[in-house]
């Protein structure tokens, strides 16, 4: 009570009674991705001076990323005066420009088959290897030498960058790298050890938002600077966080360029971006990143405390989605998600790329088809493709119950959904005619089909997001007939299908849970909205009094809630009683609990449920007879 001494009028404002509930997002996705790096860095040269470049690293793809990148910096013995590297290879004694290039940026003797009509050069080393790329005229042209004899050469201003990457897109299937000679690096430098876990350490924390393509080139660009940051701050003694944010600031647009490209087309980042991307293009409107670096071969990052850092500070998330990462992060997102870590987000989860469809040879998979390996991703290379076409062989064991019941990860309640096959999507990074498609994982492309659902007209969280065209997919890993999705269906697997005159669409809305109670995906998220919203406005609640007038106020800010609901036909009911109930008196508040400062409010709502089985009766008409 305020004291009243003086004679006047006094004004008081009082903020008591129901309130009005704000429905909380349904659409907000996370994202987790992760990059792996190599623990050792050099020094660079010329342009790349100040900087710390990646070691040669062993795999294919990373290799070939790191020489694409950073290759074109500087030119042996270029413009710096920099001794030439001698590791770097020597020139041919023909004087052959195009067999130079072969020869500094593959490794073991190659040497070029004579040109012919296929319109094809052929490479071919010592080890049966074998590398075929086009013969652009731009690019290469035939040289006759002096003995007559024709021979594949460099055409006139050709641009050896774009030959490099046309070989290393033939390379990196076959698993061969790169000679991991650069001329950027200083050839005087030893390697410095950088610890990539205590980067990771000093990275982590709040993920944030983006809601288009433009807003990820921006972090994206912002993430490549901060990586760089520390990695000085690492590699360099006496380095701070300011002067590191000097160096990077005062290097050339070249130098800058090419720790993006390298860090960009890295297969965690390049599988994060087309994923986002399809998040974007099927409906969804925002986004929250977060990427991960860790060692190669390593463990990683403590998974669970990385999605605590990321998101616990973001109550807007509401989806969460790790695109192509292996069982473990799906696992670690979906206990996340459920009531043993935030308890209010739905993830979108993953099924094995070769669940369906037979493994490449030399692939390892464990029992449950889960590749071995040493990499985070599933499939730790980027697999592309010349045309949209479904060439895999099916797996003809997918539909053992052991295999289902274990191959994603499973709960109670339903706090997550699995998908496949995987997707056939444009390449944007295209640079030859057999990398133009690229097979990728479907959560991000299925995140933003949900996001669509839930805010087209028609739609909502109570619809269940399936029956609807996925947009932005070429084609698809494999299809599934009608009756080879059967046992996929009852094990919760949801199928992306192509379905007659109507496009590639989701077919199947099914969550991974045990209790059939939460069996539909639109059954678990509408109650994860509802309580959302709930939890988030009666916050006013909180330490007054535990009396009749604030129990009355809290059943008639929830019912008024669900009331709405039930008008715009997201319960089910014919009536708002058989829709929903409140309870919230002395009934159910024993003097116990209110003397412990418990006060209980008992909700039930009536979930729509999807017409998952349509069922349609036709029988013959009864004979007439004539009564005349």
């Amino acid at each position: 009570m305020p004291e009243y001494r003086t004679p006047g009028v006094y004004i008081e404002e009082i903020s008591t009674g129901p309130r009005p509930v704000a429905a909380s997002s349904t659409t907000d996705t996370g994202f987790v991705g992760v990059i792996t790096m190599p623990g050792n860095f050099l020094a660079g040269r010329g342009p790349a001076a100040g900087m710390f470049l990646p070691a040669a690293e062993e795999k294919a793809m990373l290799a070939w990323n790191r020489a694409l990148a950073f290759r074109p910096l500087l030119t042996d013995g270029g413009d710096d005066g920099a001794a030439k590297d001698p590791k770097a290879k020597a020139k041919p004694a023909s004087g052959n420009d195009f067999e130079q290039l072969v020869a500094e940026i593959l490794p073991g003797a190659w040497k070029a088959d004579a040109p012919s009509d296929t319109g094809a050069v052929v490479l071919r080393d010592d080890k049966g290897n074998l590398l075929r790329i086009p013969a652009r005229k731009s690019l290469l042209s035939v040289a006759v030498d002096e003995k007559g004899a024709t021979k594949w050469d460099l055409a006139f201003g050709a641009n050896q960058q774009h030959i490099m990457e046309m070989i290393a897109v033939n390379a990196i299937e076959q698993g061969i790298g790169h000679t991991g000679s650069i001329n950027a690096v200083d050839p005087a430098a030893k390697p410095i050890s950088v610890d990539i876990a205590a980067i990771q350490k000093r990275l982590q924390g709040t993920a944030p938002a983006i809601t288009g393509m433009d807003g990820f080139e921006a972090w994206m660009s912002d993430f490549a600077c901060d990586v760089f940051k520390q990695i000085l701050v690492d590699a360099q003694k006496g380095m701070t966080p300011t002067k590191a944010e000097l160096v990077w600031r005062t290097l050339g647009n070249g130098a800058k360029k090419s720790w993006l490209t390298w860090l960009r087309q890295h297969p965690g980042m390049k599988r994060f971006e087309l994923s986002v991307n399809g998040f974007f293009s099927n409906g969804g409107k925002t986004a929250f990143l977060a990427m991960a670096v860790q060692p190669h071969g390593a463990a990683g990052p403590d998974k669970r405390r990385f999605l605590e850092d990321s998101f616990d500070g973001v109550a807007a998330v509401a989806m969460l989605a790790a695109p192509g990462l292996e069982f473990g992060w799906q696992q670690a997102i979906h206990e996340y998600a459920g009531p043993r870590g935030r308890g209010d987000i739905f993830a979108v989860l993953e099924t094995p790329r070769y669940l369906l469809t037979k493994e490449p040879f030399g692939t390892k998979l464990d029992q449950f088809r889960w590749t071995e390996g040493d990499s985070p991703y599933e499939v730790g290379v980027l697999e592309t493709l010349s045309s949209p076409a479904m060439t895999e062989l099916r797996f003809n064991g997918y539909s053992a119950d052991a295999l289902l019941d274990r191959c994603v990860p499973r709960d109670d309640s339903g706090y997550g959904a699995a998908y496949a096959p995987w997707l056939v999507v444009d390449n944007p990074s295209s640079t030859s005619p057999s990398d133009k498609y690229i097979i990728i994982p479907p959560s991000g492309h299925v995140a933003g089909v949900i996001a669509a659902t839930d805010l087209k007209a028609g739609g909502g969280v109570h619809k269940a997001p399936a029956n609807e065209q996925m947009m932005g997919v070429a084609e698809l890993t494999t299809n599934i007939s009608d009756k080879e999705q059967g046992a996929l269906n009852m094990k919760g697997v949801n199928i992306i299908r192509h379905r007659p005159g109507a496009g590639i669409r989701i077919w199947g809305a099914r969550t991974t849970a045990a209790d059939a109670l939460w069996m539909y995906i639109n059954v678990r998220r509408l109650f994860l909205f509802v309580e959302r919203s709930v939890r988030d406005a009666v916050q006013w609640a909180v330490f007054l009094p535990n009396s009749d007038s604030t129990r009355s106020d809290l059943k008639t800010t929830i019912s008024s809630f669900l009331y709405s609901l039930w008008n715009q036909g997201m319960l089910d009911g014919q009536t708002w009683d058989e829709a929903f109930s409140v309870q919230c008196d002395r009934q159910n508040n024993p003097d116990v609990d209110v003397r412990s400062g418990i006060l209980t409010v008992d909700v039930q709502i009536r979930p729509l449920y999807p017409a998952e089985f349509i069922r349609i009766r036709f029988s013959q008409a009864p004979m007439q007879t004539d009564a005349g």
